[in-house]
Order: C-alpha cells, then sequence, then structure tokens
C-alpha cells in the first residue's frame, strides 16, 4: 500500500500547480477551517467526557463556550494592543528618520569591546549602504504586518461560518466516520481497507499529539514573552510577544525567525531594550526547550534533528507557513508506516529481530 500512496501523492503535485490548489482552499476556506477547528477541539471535548463524565453535546457546548471566550478576549483586549503596536511600528518604519550613525556612535562610546568597536567601525564606514538595508528591512517587516492586519479582517467572515460548521461537525463526527469507513470499505478489499485505517488511527495520533501539543506550547511561551516584555519594558511588549510565541509552533527555525524583528525594532525604538528582548528570548527558549516542551509536546517527536530541519525546510518551500508546521507530523508519519512495512516484511523472511546495526555483516543462511 505504501508505494500507492506514494505514487498518488506525487501524481497531485504534478497535476495540480499551486494556483489551482490555492484557488481550491479559498473556494473551501471556511470548510477547512471549521475542519481545522473541530479537529484540535475534539480532544478538549473528549478530555471533559473522560475526566468531567458529561455528555459529548454537552462536552462540545464547553469546548465551544471556551474558545468563544478565548477569542473574544482576544477581540477586546489583546487585539486592539497589536492593532495600535503595528500602527506605530508601520509609521515608525515610513515616516521615522534612523539616523544609524547616531546610534552606533553612542553605543560605540558606550560599550567597549574590541569585537562590538570593530563591528560599529565597519558600520559606520558604510552607513549609507546599512541605512538602505535597514529600512528595507522595516518596510518589509511592516508590510507583513499590515497584511496580518488585513487578513484577519477579510477572513472574519470565514471564520465566523466556520465556527458554525465546526459544532456540526463534533456533533456529527461518529456518522461522518462511519460514512467514510464504509466508502473504504466499498472500493478497497477487506485487507487493504484495514491497512488504509490503520494508517488513518496512526495519523490521527500523530498529528493530534504534536499539533495539540505544540499549539499549547507555544501559548505558554508567548504568554510568558508579553509578561516578561511588559516588565522590562520591551517596545510593543503584546505584538513582539505574540510573534515569538507564534512562531515558536514553527520547530527549530521558528525562534529565530521571531527573535529577528523583535531584536530588530527595539533596538531602533531603545537600543539597550533590544539586548534585554534578546536576552528574555533565550531563557524563554531554554526555559522551553528543557521544561515547558518536553512536559506539554513529549520532547522527542519521533525522528532525528535532521529530518525535523528538513521536513521545515522543504515544507516551506512548498507551502509556505503551513507546510513548515505540519511538515513535522508528515515525516512522523511517513516513518511511521515505512518502519512497519520494514518490519512486516523482515518477520516474513523470518529475519524480523535483525539489528539495524548488524545488517551490513548479515548473510543469508
Amino acid at each position: 500500500m505504501l508505494p500507492i500512496f506514494l505514487i498518488i501523492f506525487v501524481i497531485l503535485l504534478l497535476v495540480f500547480s499551486r494556483s489551482t490548489l490555492n484557488w481550491v482552499m479559498n473556494s473551501f476556506k471556511p470548510v477547512i477551517y471549521a475542519l481545522a477547528i473541530a479537529y484540535l477541539l475534539d480532544s478538549v471535548v473528549s478530555v471533559f467526557v473522560k475526566k468531567l463524565k458529561v455528555r459529548r453535546g454537552q462536552g462540545i457546548l464547553m469546548a465551544c463556550i471556551i474558545l468563544a471566550g478565548l477569542i473574544g478576549f482576544m477581540i477586546y483586549m489583546l487585539i486592539p494592543k497589536i492593532v495600535d503596536n503595528i500602527n506605530s511600528i508601520v509609521y515608525f518604519a515610513t515616516e521615522g528618520n534612523i539616523d544609524i550613525v547616531q546610534i552606533v556612535t553612542s553605543l560605540k562610546d558606550k560599550i567597549d569591546n574590541s569585537y562590538f568597536q570593530s563591528a560599529a567601525e565597519y558600520i559606520l564606514e558604510t552607513s549609507e549602504s546599512v541605512r538602505g538595508m535597514i529600512n528595507d528591512a522595516l518596510t518589509d517587516i511592516s508590510g507583513i504586518l499590515v497584511s496580518f492586519v488585513s487578513n484577519i479582517g477579510s477572513n472574519a467572515a470565514a471564520i465566523a461560518i466556520s465556527f458554525v460548521i465546526n459544532i456540526y461537525m463534533l456533533i456529527e463526527k461518529d456518522d461522518i466516520l462511519a460514512r467514510g469507513k464504509r466508502f473504504i470499505f466499498a472500493f478497497f478489499n477487506e485487507q487493504n481497507a484495514r491497512k488504509i485505517l490503520h494508517i488513518f488511527a496512526q495519523a490521527n495520533k500523530i498529528f493530534k499529539s504534536f499539533l495539540n501539543g505544540k499549539l499549547l506550547d507555544s501559548f505558554v511561551v508567548g504568554v510568558i514573552c508579553v509578561i516578561v516584555f511588559y516588565i522590562f519594558k520591551v517596545p510593543y511588549a503584546p505584538l513582539m510577544g505574540t510573534i515569538v510565541g507564534v512562531f515558536n509552533i514553527i520547530p527549530y527555525f521558528g525562534p529565530i525567525i521571531s527573535t529577528i524583528p523583535v531584536v530588530l525594532f527595539s533596538f531602533f525604538v531603545d537600543p539597550p531594550k533590544a539586548i534585554n528582548a534578546l536576552i528574555i528570548i533565550i531563557v524563554v527558549q531554554q526555559l522551553d526547550g528543557n521544561f515547558i516542551d518536553p512536559r506539554i509536546v513529549g520532547g522527542n517527536v519521533g525522528v532525528s534533528p535532521f529530518w525535523i530541519i528538513t521536513s521545515v525546510t522543504v515544507g516551506g518551500n512548498l507551502c509556505g507557513v503551513p507546510g513548515m508546521i505540519l511538515g513535522v507530523p508528515i515525516v512522523v508519519l511517513i516513518k511511521t508506516v515505512i518502519e512497519e512495512s520494514v518490519n512486516i516484511r523482515l518477520i516474513e523472511k523470518g529475519i524480523g529481530s535483525i539489528e539495524k546495526d548488524k545488517i551490513r555483516n548479515y548473510k543469508k543462511k
């Protein structure tokens, strides 16, 4: 079955161009949003049903009320501050007069470090080109932020419709799953149908474990950053803490990506605060990597760092940010399916217990 799935995946990539896939995504946007919301909320509903001993309908109502409360809090409390931060940043990037020479000279007089002194001298010698690069970077980042805000407004209706569709998906979950199983058994023989359902079960376990854990982990990291940024008066604390939390969802690259705009804007608004921001991010990421993430996500997603970095890179090139997030669970799923197939083949050959480090020296008796 594995070669069949790989062939189908390659054919889909060849037949459908990115523009066609984008058209399909836009056409079914409310349904896709609803499916994503329902998929993530289903775990919350299951916890309520098991832990609180309530009926599924009551669990769905409780989960939806909590989600609506979080959305309401963000709309009335957090998002206005973030929008104000974005407006300030856009004005600062487009209208503010950034004097690189003055900033660097001031820091050069305060910081007695040979490496920094050399870097400062180089920046002063190339101040015009550096100024152009920085202005371009600030303008690009502000453009991204403006686009983010406009997308929230344009997708508001789709999100509202998705919330309603999500409720019906949660209510009719068993019926939808039963119809899907009937479809698979109708078009595949029993053995292949059970293999397909087994793969779907593995995918569901892997994706739910990774996504639910990573979202909760990133939420905790974002809240910590917002609070600590406020305490140490880092500029645009709500927005900068949100950026760190959102990009934390992306393994390995997320913290690096989020650090750049936070430190950059902090530096040009108040240079000493950039150092504070950088130290805070490093400390929070160490706290997350050593304590928070292992307890929420589980620490080990089942593949080595090489495969995680590769999956994030390839996923990002193919599908942008969603690909960077979903690349890891997809690789874990492929790895799991391949390993199961390999184990079955080895058992069929009577060498199921052979170890990887001994396969090179294995000789058929």
